[in-house]
């Protein structure tokens, strides 16, 4: 049991005329711990928009050699440009609700708050895993446009296959290195921003139970 379970705990058991001191006191300690965990969102994203931005500028020009030989190059540059841009606007949104929360001054306008922050919180989770999944597929279909090139790029060495098992074989392969992808990336937002939103949950909860007191 926390601190702010034992205040609410020792509130519902006091006289009704010292209610209102304990109350403020219930209060405060919800907003302080709400303004945290806001916090801990937008430190939480900076670092994540730091940490991808650090693995692209790392990844060897090799890897991205495929996507060339495909002239897939533009196509990838124009998604990535718009992804940390729109990542970018995620994380002032992050900014702002972190301002806001911190200079609420009483329950109804911390629970409209809170309501908003898990708003945008759950969709950012959604955005980032739908970019991944629809961009994967844009990409593939303009990759499998031209089953020539297809060909030349996935089987340079000649091997005696079709143009049915090279598209075969590179579907099977992108499809599972896409559900890895999704399924990783599903777990690290699971536990980080479900850890976070859990938290928040409880002070909301808490909070309304105040403010209907």
């Amino acid at each position: 049991m926390d601190v702010l379970d034992n205040y609410k705990k020792a509130w519902e058991n006091q006289p009704e005329e010292s209610n209102k001191v304990s109350s403020v006191e219930i209060y405060k300690m919800a907003h302080s711990k709400s303004s945290s965990i806001v916090k801990w969102i937008f430190i939480i994203g900076i670092l994540e928009f730091i940490f991808w931005g650090a693995i692209n500028l790392t990844i060897p020009d090799s890897f991205y050699k495929v996507y060339e030989d495909l002239d897939l190059m533009e196509y990838l540059n124009f998604f990535m440009i718009l992804h940390y841009v729109v990542i970018a606007i995620f994380l002032y949104l992050f900014y702002v609700n972190f301002k806001r929360v911190s200079l609420v001054d009483n329950t109804k306008k911390l629970i409209n708050r809170i309501l908003k922050i898990r708003k945008t919180v759950k969709y950012y989770v959604f955005y980032n895993l739908a970019t991944v999944f629809l961009g994967s597929i844009i990409l593939n279909v303009i990759m499998f446009s031209d089953n020539n090139k297809l060909m030349k790029v996935m089987n340079p060495d000649n091997l005696a296959l079709d143009i049915k098992q090279v598209i075969t074989i590179t579907v099977i392969s992108q499809v599972i290195a896409l559900f890895i992808i999704l399924v990783l990336l599903w777990l690290f937002y699971k536990l980080v921003y479900g850890i976070l939103l859990k938290k928040l949950n409880k002070n909301y909860k808490e909070l309304l139970k105040l403010n209907e007191n």
